[in-house]
């Protein structure tokens, strides 16, 4: 996925000792986000604001825990923080939009109709199914840093990716069909 206007370098500068905990994890935060709010511009605040709180968290960080499911949870709970505020005020969620790709023009109609096959069965799930799917799926996270970034047991890990992919299964066979 390509950065936009906003990337690690705004965060990160040489003085900064942070600059290589944002080079190494922008793109797994960047995609996390993205697949739980599905805009651009939301996604590049969001990430900016997931490093941001963890600069400020860091004595908080405890040696011997993974920097990505860590930054992973900040992310997803600064989306849900979002969200929870945006309910409050009754703001409705914004269109997605995507973004843009390098991809020869011959497939470009190919790969639009199976990505928006692949939106819609994603949008169906809950929230939660979806972080859990992106977890496992994307950024390859074993099922205890999934549970951790959740908040949750690695059983109830388990059990949201099973549903996650019965509905996806289900989705993409009935679209398809």
């Amino acid at each position: 996925m390509a950065r936009h206007d906003s990337g690690p370098e705004e965060l990160a500068t040489d003085a900064n000792p942070f600059a290589p905990v944002v080079a190494a994890h922008w793109d797994a935060v960047y995609r996390l986000l993205y697949t739980l709010s599905g805009n651009t511009h939301d996604t590049e605040d969001l990430t900016q604001e997931t490093f941001l709180r963890a600069l400020s968290r860091l004595s908080s960080f405890a040696p011997g825990t993974n920097m990505r499911a860590w930054l992973l949870r900040i992310a997803s709970n600064a989306f849900f923080d979002v969200r929870r505020k945006r309910q409050r005020a009754r703001v409705e969620s914004l269109s997605a939009d995507l973004p843009g790709t390098a991809t020869p023009p011959e497939h470009l109609l190919e790969l639009a109709e199976q990505g928006e096959v692949l939106k819609v069965a994603l949008e169906e799930l809950s929230e939660t199914a979806r972080l859990v799917f992106h977890l496992r799926a994307v950024e390859d996270l074993p099922f205890r840093e999934v549970a951790a970034i959740l908040g949750s047991t690695e059983e109830a890990a388990r059990w949201h990716m099973h549903q996650a992919r019965t509905r996806l299964l289900k989705r993409l066979a009935h679209l398809k069909g």
